[in-house]
């Protein structure tokens, strides 16, 4: 999607190199996945689900939620099953320990404010998977970039995302952002 304002113009794309929601940014869950063509976990020492359950870093869970896989035109995570009895079901588990809660939140917290977080980072997760993770270009009059960024998550409306990266610019290039909207909103885009 771009648009054009006095010669410059402002191009909104999909971000095909968006930061890992897994390596690159903070988490407090730990992933846990077997299955025999992909490999979503967090740097898994154990070759099977009976033996991270015969561990003792089992033993210490405060907070489990279960993985589920969807594999039809697409990978898709979720904390819920499918009900797809052909092309989905438990992939394995995400988790964390009473020491990880506490140093991620500062204190030990309920188990559902846990709960959440941890939904939280397999939506995200999915989101990654699905192309949900946006970039801009402002391009010049001589075709040059003069501005750029990606990295940028949407989770709200197109109108929001564009917000988030106008944030970034100088505000002389805010009207390119504004007027984006303006036509996203128009032709309801995302």
């Amino acid at each position: 999607m771009q648009t054009k304002l006095d010669g410059i113009t402002l191009h909104v794309e999909p971000d095909n190199c968006p930061p890992h929601p897994r390596t690159d940014c903070d988490h407090l869950g730990t992933l846990l996945g077997w299955h025999r063509r992909y490999n979503f976990s967090d740097n898994c020492k154990y070759p099977t689900s009976a033996d991270f359950w015969e561990s003792e870093e089992a033993k210490n869970i405060y907070v489990k939620l279960p993985v589920y896989l969807l594999d039809h035109s697409g990978l898709s995570l979720s904390t819920t099953d499918f009900h797809d009895e052909w092309d989905s079901g438990l992939l394995g588990l995400i988790f964390c320990t009473k020491e990880q809660a506490e140093k991620w939140f500062g204190y030990l917290p309920d188990e559902q404010v846990v709960k959440e977080q941890l939904r939280g980072e397999i939506e995200l997760y999915n989101d990654y998977l699905n192309g949900s993770w946006y970039e801009f270009y402002i391009e010049g009059l001589n075709g040059e970039i003069e501005d750029s960024c990606g990295g940028f998550y949407q989770d709200k409306g197109f109108s929001d995302l564009l917000g988030d990266m106008k944030d970034y610019v100088e505000p002389k290039y805010h009207p390119l952002f504004d007027k984006l909207a303006a036509q996203a909103e128009s032709k309801a885009y995302m």
